[in-house]
């Protein structure tokens, strides 16, 4: 569950969050299951928090540092992630179907899996299919 100081201070302001952020960088935010429907966060320093199963839909990510944060499971439907930094997040089974700005770059530095819901108009990335394959043959 997500931390109730960590929610209220990002949800009530961002540039202060950034500031915190700044000041205490060992600390991974949890705001994991999350409701954050529409909410505001462009520019937010979310870098390696803990996002798995975050409502994000219509939120506004615009130029959000999300480098290795973990959002298995987010919804981010209809979320608008243009210039967000996606380096290293985990998206498996997150749903993106609807994103807005949405780029094959910035998805290309990701890691995501078949369960990850894309926009019709983006392939997985290569690495994806890879990373399954290996995945499975180890299993074996």
């Amino acid at each position: 569950m997500a931390d109730k100081q960590h929610f209220e201070l990002l949800m009530h302001d961002v540039p202060a969050w950034n500031e915190w952020r700044e000041e205490h960088r060992d600390v991974q935010p949890d705001l994991s299951y999350s409701v954050m429907r529409g909410a505001d966060l462009m520019l937010a320093n979310l870098a390696r928090a803990d996002l798995r199963e975050a409502d994000l839909v219509l939120a506004n990510m615009r130029g959000a540092d999300l480098r290795h944060a973990n959002l298995a499971g987010a919804n981010l439907v209809g979320a608008r992630l243009m210039g967000v930094d996606l380096a290293n997040a985990n998206i498996c089974g997150a749903d993106l179907s609807t994103a807005e700005d949405l780029t094959a770059e910035q998805l290309e530095h990701t890691h995501g899996d078949t369960l990850t819901k894309l926009p019709d108009d983006l392939p997985r990335p290569e690495k994806w299919l890879k990373s399954h394959k290996q995945h499975a043959a180890a299993r074996r």
